[in-house]
């Protein structure tokens, strides 16, 4: 029997495969997201004021923060999962970054 300490990895198993899934998923999708963003942002002149001109950047916005929020809860989740707390304060932990997760992504769509 070994006594060295060997860290927990991002195992679909431990995380939930729908979670894992949705956390790969979700960079996925955020490369081009973030890529027309920097487009709009940096590089108009090159055709990306298109974007502005169909009106199509304020819901591509909200679409990246979503994404962007569930991508980071769902790497909160995964980390606060392979932790050593107890269980009551892991459930605890997420509940409160969820929450909080949500409120930005309706404050952003409400404000």
């Amino acid at each position: 029997m070994s006594t060295e300490y060997t860290p927990p990895t991002r195992d679909p198993a431990r995380v939930g495969y729908l979670s894992w899934l949705l956390h790969r998923l979700s960079a996925l999708a955020l490369v081009p997201l973030l890529a027309i963003h920097v487009g709009v942002q940096v590089y108009p002149q090159y055709g990306f004021d298109a974007i502005y001109q169909y009106n199509i950047y304020q819901p591509l916005l909200s679409l990246t923060l979503g994404i962007v929020l569930l991508h980071a809860f769902l790497g909160v989740r995964a980390t606060t999962l392979e932790t050593r707390l107890s269980s009551r304060l892991k459930t605890v932990i997420i509940w409160l970054v969820g929450l909080f997760v949500l409120s930005l992504f309706v404050y952003r769509l409400v404000g």
